[in-house]
C-alpha cells in the first residue's frame, strides 16, 4: 500500500513540473507576442513556432527571417525556440512543451526517429499542423513537408559529378548522416548512384561509395570525417556532401592533410568558410536551397490549413548553384549582414 502511495505522489509531482514549465513557457510567449514600437501594439491572431536544427547556422536563421517576417504580415507571431544559455532540452522535449502550450503550428526538421514521429502525431491529433521542412517523414501525419526532391538532388550532383571527371575514372563517395534515418539524402544517394551508372561515357569507370558520418555532436562528425582520411589508403576523387556543417568539416579535413588538388568537394549550402574555398577553386561548386522559399512555403501551409482544413502535402523548394562565376554576389550579401 505504502509502495503505490509513493508511486502515485511521485506521477503527481512529475506531472505538477511538466505543466508548471509549459505554463511558464506559454505565459512567456503570450509576453512576447505583443510587440511594441513607441504607442503602438499589435496582437497576432496566431503563434507558430520554428524548431531549428542550428539557430546558428546561416541556413536556420535566413529560414526563420523569411517565415517570421511572411507570418507578420499574416497576422501571425513565428517564435523561434532558441537553445542559447546552455539548455539541455531536445527537439522532442520542446515538442512535448509546444503541444502543451497549444500553439497553433510547428515546423521543424524531423531525425526519423520514433519518437519524434510519435511527437508529431499527438500535436496534429491535438490540433496542432506540423510542417516538415528540409527533411521529411511522410509516415507520420505532418500536413505538408517543404524542401528538395531527392530526384532533383541526385540530378544535379550526377551533373557536376561527371563534369568534374571530365570523362575519367575515379573515385567517388557519398558523405551521410548515420545518426538517423535520412530518407531524402538515401533516396538522393540511391538515384545518384544510378544516374551515374546511367550517364557515365562509354567505357568509363566510376567507383561510387556511401560512408556514413557520426554526427552526435560536431565534434564526433570531425572525427569521423578525420578517420576518413587517415584510414583510407586512397581518398576519392571527388567527395560529395549534403549537408553544410559535413562541406565544412570535409574542406578543412582536406587543408589540414594536404589533399587539395587531389580530392574535390561538392558541397551543400554556404557559410563563409564555404564561400572562401570556392573563391580559392578549392571547392568547384556547393547547392543552395532557396531558404526565403522555405520559409514563406512553411507559414503558406500553417495558414491555408487552418483557413481551409487542408493545405499541399508537398512544397518543392529552388535550388541554385555557387561557382566562382557567382560567389562574390553570396560574399556581399553576407557581408551586407554583418553590417545590419
Amino acid at each position: 500500500m505504502k509502495k503505490n502511495f509513493l508511486t502515485i505522489t511521485i506521477l503527481l509531482i512529475i506531472c505538477v513540473l511538466i505543466l508548471s514549465l509549459a505554463w511558464s513557457y506559454f505565459r512567456n510567449s503570450l509576453d512576447a507576442m505583443d510587440i511594441t514600437e513607441g504607442e503602438a501594439s499589435e496582437t497576432y491572431e496566431r503563434h507558430y513556432a520554428l524548431i531549428p536544427e542550428d539557430e546558428n547556422s546561416v541556413l536556420w536563421q535566413s529560414v526563420y527571417e523569411s517565415a517570421s517576417a511572411w507570418a507578420a504580415e499574416n497576422h501571425a507571431y513565428l517564435e523561434l525556440i532558441s537553445q542559447e544559455g546552455g539548455s539541455t532540452y531536445t527537439t522532442a522535449d520542446y515538442l512535448r512543451i509546444l503541444i502543451a502550450s497549444k500553439v497553433d503550428g510547428i515546423i521543424l526538421k524531423p531525425d526519423g526517429t520514433d519518437e519524434i514521429r510519435n511527437l508529431i502525431d499527438e500535436a496534429v491529433e491535438s490540433g496542432i499542423p506540423v510542417v516538415t521542412v528540409l527533411e521529411d517523414d511522410s509516415e507520420s501525419q505532418r500536413i505538408s513537408y517543404v524542401g528538395l526532391n531527392s530526384y532533383q538532388l541526385a540530378d544535379v550532383y550526377t551533373e557536376y559529378t561527371l563534369s568534374l571527371l571530365n570523362g575519367g575514372a575515379g573515385g567517388i563517395m557519398v558523405l551521410l548522416d548515420s545518426e538517423s534515418v535520412n530518407p531524402v539524402q538515401s533516396l538522393a544517394a540511391s538515384q545518384l548512384t544510378r544516374y551515374l551508372d546511367e550517364q557515365k561515357a562509354d567505357g568509363q569507370e566510376l567507383n561510387v561509395s556511401l560512408y556514413y558520418l557520426d554526427n552526435a555532436s560536431d565534434f564526433d562528425l570531425e572525427e569521423s570525417i578525420r578517420e576518413l582520411f587517415v584510414t583510407d589508403s586512397q581518398l576519392p576523387d571527388i567527395l560529395i556532401c549534403m549537408d553544410e556543417t559535413v562541406t565544412e568539416c570535409a574542406y578543412q579535413t582536406l587543408v589540414d592533410y594536404n589533399a587539395v588538388g587531389s580530392t574535390s568537394i561538392i558541397g551543400f549550402y554556404y557559410t563563409d568558410q564555404i564561400l572562401d574555398a570556392i573563391e580559392k577553386d578549392i571547392i568547384p561548386v556547393t547547392l543552395v536551397v532557396d531558404t526565403a522559399q522555405i520559409g514563406t512555403c512553411s507559414i503558406d501551409a500553417l495558414e491555408e490549413f487552418h483557413s481551409l482544413g487542408h493545405t499541399s502535402s508537398y512544397y518543392n523548394i529552388g535550388l541554385s548553384l555557387i561557382t566562382t562565376d557567382n560567389v562574390s554576389e553570396y560574399q556581399e550579401e553576407s557581408t551586407e549582414g554583418e553590417d545590419i
